[in-house]
């Protein structure tokens, strides 16, 4: 009668853990398991908040998030704040010695990352708004999911592809709206960019930080004609053309440029590419700094 008990037990078990796609019990389990399918990490703060357990709660518990991850290898990750020697042990076990208590890539939590098989982090789901409920943040996974197949397709034809059509391939590979990391295309000599025609090296050489520190010295005019050089290059892909476009306008706001200055620039990083992480970035920027200058211009206006 207990070795029923027991089996029954042991099924209930079963059915009642979230099957969520391929579920791994380790980064380095989740890298062997992903080479050739995406990697999604679930990042929460085991013992920070009431929403992050609220969150674990839901998107596991509940498997809400199933759907979403059905083609993917899962890992759940615990970040614990200030963790004791056996939460280190716990975390350790998952992430591996000297990789230290969280992925990289996390600005808050709870999170949804996004990997490749070489354990790059190639996008990820982390706004408030986007983790506030499963559904919400599903969607966008999806999105990025979407767009992770598209990258790959195109850095697989270009690997194929003859010298010509390499470089070609590969900028459109870089437009998709997630991160490529170099090494992907440039390490052993798999993709042959001696015939690159576009200037996609430059692309390459793109570093945000360098260009914002590099601006910072420049008035307003001497910015605006460097960012407006670089872009008229024709080298850039969408992203890092928002990049510019993003520094240039938070070089303009740091400098007292007026509100119709702004919500030009605002507007353009957005119509580069509406969907992306930049255009609702152009969008908060708007309601953040470009409205309330008008409405106080407005108010200074009808005192007189």
């Amino acid at each position: 009668m207990m070795k029923k008990i027991i089996f029954l037990l042991s099924l209930l078990c079963v059915v009642t853990q979230p099957l969520l796609g391929i579920n791994a019990r380790s980064y380095d389990d989740a890298l062997k398991r992903g080479k050739n399918r995406p990697i999604v990490f679930f990042c929460y703060g085991a013992n920070i908040d009431r929403a992050n357990e609220r969150a674990y709660d839901e998107f596991i518990k509940q498997r809400k998030l199933q759907p979403f991850v059905r083609d993917c290898v899962f890992l759940q990750v615990p970040v614990y704040q200030l963790p004791d020697e056996k939460q280190k042990k716990v975390i350790e076990k998952i992430m591996g010695k000297g990789r230290g208590n969280m992925p990289a890539g996390i600005r808050s939590l709870p999170c949804l990352l996004l990997l490749d098989g070489g354990g790059n982090l190639r996008g990820s789901v982390q706004d408030h708004e986007e983790m506030k409920n499963p559904e919400i943040a599903g969607e966008r996974l999806r999105e990025l999911l979407d767009m992770y197949d598209e990258q790959e397709k195109l850095v697989k034809k270009a690997l194929k592809a003859g010298s010509g059509r390499q470089a070609k391939l590969l900028a459109q590979a870089l437009d998709v709206q997630l991160d490529l990391p170099a090494s992907r295309y440039t390490s052993g000599g798999q993709l042959n960019l001696k015939k690159d025609k576009i200037g996609l090296s430059e692309r390459f050489k793109h570093d945000m930080l360098k260009l914002v520190q590099l601006v910072a010295e420049m008035s307003q005019t001497q910015a605006n004609a460097f960012i407006r050089n670089m872009i008229a290059n024709g080298c850039y892909s969408r992203r890092q053309r928002q990049e510019l476009i993003a520094a240039l306008s938070g070089h303009a706001r740091r400098n007292n440029a007026s509100a119709n200055r702004l919500r030009a620039l605002y507007y353009e990083m957005r119509n580069i590419d509406p969907k992306s992480i930049y255009a609702r970035y152009a969008e908060g920027a708007i309601n953040l700094w470009v409205i309330p200058m008008e409405k106080k211009h407005e108010e200074a206006g009808s005192t007189h």
